[in-house]
């Protein structure tokens, strides 16, 4: 344990907020609470992993690790006696959150609304549920089911503070539909869809508020998932309207998304009013979400994940926290680390993230144990045995696909348990490969080809998956036998194609690869990945003006792309543009930290610009995030070797070098 930072600490959950649709509102003044936050504190983007599903991270935000590790790997599971499935709960996580530690640590905590807390675990402290604002079938409206609060006395109160949709009258609908009037509500449903987020919204925060001011804390956890729920129903008609969205639907429905934001911005207030000055506030995103050119479909549910962006909000602001600062390189997975850190507890050697020090402004050496796991005392967790209620189960299920989810289970229960655990499957196979844990994900990624029918398109991106795992493990003749074989079998598919270049640089053979880029083209022009393919076939050709042409139009598409910004910097490294080459490879690691290609570009255009101690400072990282970064290891035995600054660990890198292949 080291010294405590912060006297409280309040974790806000926006789910889906994004600075693309929040910066605007700032200029105009829209979300002062949250501007306030910003000046006062320190902010940035927040990167997701993958895949980009909520029940997920944020399971990997209350832990500070990935999925494989905490046990929630998608929004439905089966039911322990296989008669149906049920949506994931508590009890399926298998790893401490932040609050059973500080339970465990003698630290109170209240939980309202966290994303499958329910049945409701008896920490030190309250949890309200995720259930809260899911109906009971066959109940009246205010029921509540078995287990969503802890301890059981909240459970009158917390009847009384749940909001339903019937409840709202025009003067809550009117701010985000002003021409509400015009809408004829038997043809039209969307206004009921409206009321209903509206209602599980303000149940979600009168209960916050609630225990806020009545339950004693010293850290608090509030989700709200609203602004994800609105994206999908209504960002289809944020400005500009989509092609397929009728003119009049557009003007009607304009202004729901930006009057969801300043909902979430009054919110904010409320909370921070209650909370006091002297508490710490996080406020974290899992993701982003597409409000421009990036929307996929009209539909908001066709698909829901593609209409996820890779970067989420974070903003941190209190005692202790710097002022007015931008925080690069953050992820979700370090959300837990902090707060531990922020409350002066030890953080767990297996979580997978880090602790924000560069917040902070004093200098903080946050003390470590192997896990919390291992560690004995009550911690408030479920009972390995404990069961959740089938008939409570059910009726979350048909909220999941009320809310678009899940697809509606199928009558043949053995076919809807199936396919529940195809997609945990798949979604733990994608968090191992997203973490780089390649040599688990192989074996998954094999059950779910031979699970597959051939004709199937999960058949070919299975395939495709395995591929990538083997060509990251240098297993290249394994690679390039099943994308042959898949060229041959779905020749109008470019997955495999895109690969196959991609294994060709790999192999430094660019002119192969361009061939493979180049059919690709023909069968989708703009596929949005060729640009930065073209790019890195292009540095290797030495080809400067016809590399930087691609990433620069890559960065246009999308200006948070680090494999651009990365391509760019070594193009300016190449032209001795070592300034430019400075600012590229800082956006590219601010975007996406674990990125040791872009750390080992920093490090050499600083040498160049004579930073020698801020070089060796990225270069260092980059060898820790790749061990096997010739470049970096041979930058770095000269940069120590310099002025004698220190001989034995040039000596060290310039061996290390020396083992490596060139690249």
């Amino acid at each position: 344990m080291t010294k405590p930072l912060a006297k409280k600490v309040l974790l806000v959950g926006w789910d889906a907020a994004d600075w693309v649709m929040i910066r605007p509102l700032l200029d105009q003044g829209y979300m002062p609470t949250l501007a306030r936050l910003i000046a006062e504190g320190t902010s940035g983007k927040l990167a997701t992993i993958r895949p980009i599903l909520s029940p997920m991270l944020w399971n990997s935000i209350a832990t500070g690790k990935r999925a494989d590790k905490h046990g929630i790997c998608g929004f439905a599971e089966p039911m322990p006696d296989g008669s149906g499935i049920r949506p994931v709960t508590s009890t399926s996580r298998n790893t401490k959150a932040i609050w059973n530690i500080l339970s465990q640590n003698q630290l109170t905590s209240n939980v309202v609304g966290w994303f499958a807390s329910h049945p409701a675990e008896p920490i030190r402290g309250t949890v309200v549920t995720d259930y809260f604002v899911s109906p009971v079938k066959g109940e009246p409206s205010r029921s509540l089911p078995q287990g969503v609060c802890h301890p059981e006395r909240l459970l009158k109160p917390l009847v009384n503070l749940k909001v339903n949709p019937e409840d709202l009258d025009a003067q809550a609908i009117l701010p985000f539909v002003p021409r509400a009037a015009e809408i004829d509500t038997t043809k039209d449903n969307r206004l009921g869809r409206l009321a209903s987020l509206l209602a599980r919204t303000s149940s979600i925060h009168a209960a916050s508020c609630a225990l806020m001011v009545k339950e004693p804390w010293d850290f608090m956890a509030v989700y709200y998932d609203a602004i994800d729920q609105f994206g999908h129903h209504f960002m289809p008609y944020h400005p500009p309207a989509m092609e397929g969205i009728s003119e009049s639907d557009a003007e009607i429905y304009k202004e729901v998304m930006i009057g969801c934001y300043r909902f979430h911005d009054m919110m904010l207030e409320s909370l921070l009013s209650y909370a006091g000055k002297d508490t710490t506030v996080i406020l974290v995103s899992d993701h982003g979400f597409h409000s421009g050119s990036g929307r996929q479909d009209t539909d908001g549910f066709k698909d829901p994940v593609s209409w996820h962006r890779p970067y989420g909000v974070v903003c941190a602001c209190g005692p202790g926290i710097k002022q007015n600062e931008t925080i690069y390189g953050a992820s979700l997975l370090d959300v837990t680390p902090t707060i531990l850190t922020l409350l002066g507890q030890s953080i767990g050697e297996d979580m997978d993230g880090r602790p924000w020090l560069e917040i902070f402004d004093q200098e903080v050496c946050p003390s470590r144990i192997p896990s919390w796991d291992e560690v004995d005392g009550e911690s408030g967790m479920h009972s390995e045995d404990r069961r959740e209620d089938p008939v409570a189960a059910a009726a979350a299920i048909q909220q999941l696909v009320y809310l678009g989810y899940i697809d509606a289970p199928t009558g043949d229960v053995q076919e809807t348990i199936r396919n529940t655990t195809i997609d945990l499957k798949r979604n733990l196979a994608s968090a191992l490969s997203d973490s780089q844990r390649i040599e688990k994900a192989i074996p998954l990624w094999q059950e779910l080809i031979s699970d597959s029918t051939t004709d199937s398109a999960d058949h070919v991106a299975y395939q495709l998956e395995l591929a990538r795992c083997y060509m990251q493990l240098g297993r290249l003749q394994q690679c390039d036998e099943i994308l042959n074989k898949l060229v041959k079998e779905t020749p109008e598919e470019t997955g495999p194609l895109m690969m196959l270049a991609h294994l060709n640089l790999h192999l430094r053979k660019p002119q192969e690869a361009l061939d493979w880029l180049e059919r690709a083209r023909k069968l989708s022009p703009d596929l949005k990945s060729l640009p930065c393919a073209l790019g890195q076939a292009y540095l290797q050709l030495s080809k400067w003006s016809d590399a930087q042409h691609e990433f620069q139009k890559a960065l246009d598409a999308d200006d948070e792309a680090p494999v651009a910004l990365n391509g760019l910097a070594s193009v300016a490294i190449e032209r001795q543009e070592f300034t430019e080459a400075v600012d590229y490879a800082l956006r590219a690691v601010g975007l996406m930290h674990h990125f040791p290609r872009a750390h080992c570009n920093l490090g050499i255009a600083l040498a160049e610009c004579g930073m020698a101690r801020e070089a060796i400072q990225a270069l260092e990282t980059s060898v820790a995030q790749a061990p096997r970064m010739r470049i970096a290891h041979k930058w770095l035995a000269e940069l120590y070797a310099q002025n004698e600054r220190d001989p034995v660990k040039a000596r060290e890198h310039a061996n290390l070098a020396a083992l490596q292949n060139p690249g």
